[in-house]
């Protein structure tokens, strides 16, 4: 029996994790990887057509399934178009994992201009992922694995980023698999979570904003437990949608729409955030910081983003299930708070402003009434998404993605390639501008060579609206360099092998989404309609 070569060590490890779906391209440095996942059967393999594409199908794959979305690929150029996908990934606290080769590893480092070679590559890394390795030994694929795991499993998720020298991948080494982990996110800490539960108890106007983090946990029923008892509206982060089905009557808005969230935000004594680092995006939105007499409490996972946005005054660091869990247990039985004007809070919730037009209103209820209430939707940047962001009802966590930690365009075609290969019971629709989708429009032919029966619906208004929208409120009206040149998308669709239709409004697309999500392979819905941005 000969010992394995590292590309094997990568696939039975990958295996060995319960991995079942790996995104990527060949290159002539990682084909003991490939050859290695050509001899086996448990992993499938998702041929991208970019390796951006592979990175963001793995971002869409993690965000659908709550576990890693792993990506493929070789040295150089290959690996360093993956970055922009991790810097997505990074802020969206994704667990992305990239096993990238790289040159020989005598040649590391030295800048001779071997093939491919971009020198120190792992440093490229560094700034988008949690942690990023450069490995020296064959024997070490098996571990380093092993840890990505490991702290995707215990800590705040995000993307990692191995680098593999391909002699390293070449080579045969006996190797030892670590155990199997039975670590798990570490819990709250009894007393913090009893400082924070008798501030709660006194609190008069409650307020929970929930992030990711619970999403993560898997802690729905818990914060919803705990926003019963307190009587609290709950304001969501983007990726924090979904945690609480926002059909619920104490669910109030988004965290970044300022006009439904800022009255109740500025009016709570106390605030409870839970899973979220309560990012810059959302808050520069809002124009309001907690103040004097308001209590913030922050739970999470990460010691290092509380206090990062506001000091909070009382810290809880753990998992947010089981933090909320205590925090219930804590409280015990009681009144909900009765602090709160309740007609006020619906009216505030309601409060969309001007801007949002009976179209826009009636795009977006239509669209919501097209699909099932477990239905994934997967948004790219464009006038009609940048609404959905406040104002389209999500009922269920992991149903509702979006980039809005990078605001990078071309997200919505691959992310949803790889929701779907992820949940393949679902109905999955892509939602895009003209503009973001040429930015992936090659990764059509992936959903069609893997017979996914997935919408594609591109809003056409023929320009990068919302920087024209833009460039006429900051110069007076002036706007250019904006304006796109399109091709025929329902013939695009066609000539890619998939299904094209243009719609002739709004009210065709109940009918259209329901023969798309019938069909045995994707469509690309044509919308036309010029949407501009909400922001005021």
């Amino acid at each position: 029996m000969t010992a394995p070569t590292g590309g094997e060590w990568v696939i039975r490890s990958l295996e060995r994790e319960g991995v079942r779906h790996v995104f990527g391209i060949p290159g002539v440095h990682n084909l003991a990887v490939y050859d290695a996942l050509l001899r086996q059967s448990a992993i499938t393999h998702v041929l991208a057509r970019h390796e951006q594409g592979a990175a963001f199908m793995a971002d869409g794959y993690a965000r659908a399934s709550g576990t890693p979305g792993v990506v493929v690929v070789t040295s150089g150029p290959a690996a360093t178009n993956t970055l922009t996908p991790l810097a997505e990934s990074y802020s969206g606290s994704v667990p992305v994992f990239v096993v990238m080769s790289d040159i020989a590893s005598a040649l590391v480092g030295r800048d001779l201009g071997a093939l491919h070679e971009v020198p120190n590559q792992i440093d490229c890394f560094r700034p988008v992922t949690r942690w990023a390795e450069a490995l020296t030994e064959t024997a070490a694929i098996p571990t380093s694995l092993a840890a990505a795991f490991e702290l995707a499993r215990t800590g705040r998720p995000g993307p990692v980023a191995l680098s593999i020298p391909n002699d390293l991948l070449f080579a045969r080494a006996e190797a030892t698999a670590p155990p199997p982990s039975t670590a798990r996110r570490p819990p709250c800490h009894v007393a913090d979570v009893e400082t924070a539960a008798r501030r709660l108890r006194v609190a008069t106007r409650p307020l929970v904003i929930t992030g990711g983090g619970v999403v993560a946990a898997g802690a729905e029923r818990e914060l919803a437990a705990l926003a019963r008892r307190l009587g609290a509206p709950v304001v969501s982060t983007v990726g924090g949608r979904g945690a609480l089905d926002e059909r619920d009557p104490l669910w109030h808005s988004v965290l970044p729409d300022r006009r439904a969230t800022a009255g109740a935000l500025g009016r709570a004594d106390v605030v409870l955030a839970v899973g979220t680092k309560l990012g810059h995006r959302s808050l520069e939105k809002l124009g309001v910081t907690l103040g004097a007499g308001q209590t913030l409490i922050h739970l999470d996972l990460d010691p290092a983003v509380i206090g990062r946005a506001f000091k909070a005054e009382v810290a809880v660091v753990g998992d947010a299930r089981d933090g909320l869990a205590r925090l219930v247990q804590a409280l015990g039985p009681g009144p909900a708070a009765t602090g709160w004007d309740r007609a006020w809070l619906a009216e505030s919730r309601k409060d969309a402003g001007p801007r949002f037009t009976p179209e826009v209103a009636a795009a977006i209820a239509t669209l919501r009434r097209a699909l099932p209430d477990d239905a994934i939707v997967v948004n790219d940047q464009t006038g009609l998404t940048y609404w959905m962001e406040y104002r389209f009802p999500v009922y269920a966590p992991r149903t509702f993605l979006y980039p809005t930690g990078s605001a990078v365009l071309g997200y919505a075609v691959p992310a949803a390639i790889g929701a779907k290969l992820a949940r393949p019971e679902r109905a999955v629709v892509a939602v895009a501008g003209d503009g973001g989708f040429m930015f992936s429009v090659a990764e059509l032919a992936t959903a069609v060579k893997y017979h996914l029966p997935i919408v594609f619906l591109v809003v056409n208004d023929e320009r990068y609206g919302a920087i024209k929208y833009l460039q006429q409120r900051m110069y007076e009206g002036r706007w250019g360099e904006a304006d796109l040149s399109n091709p025929d998308f329902p013939a695009l669709a066609r000539a890619f092998g998939a299904r094209g239709e243009r719609l002739a409004g709004i009210d065709a697309l109940p009918d259209a989404i329901g023969r798309a999500l019938a069909g045995d392979g994707p469509t690309l819905l044509e919308l036309r309609m010029t949407i501009e941005p909400p922001w005021e």
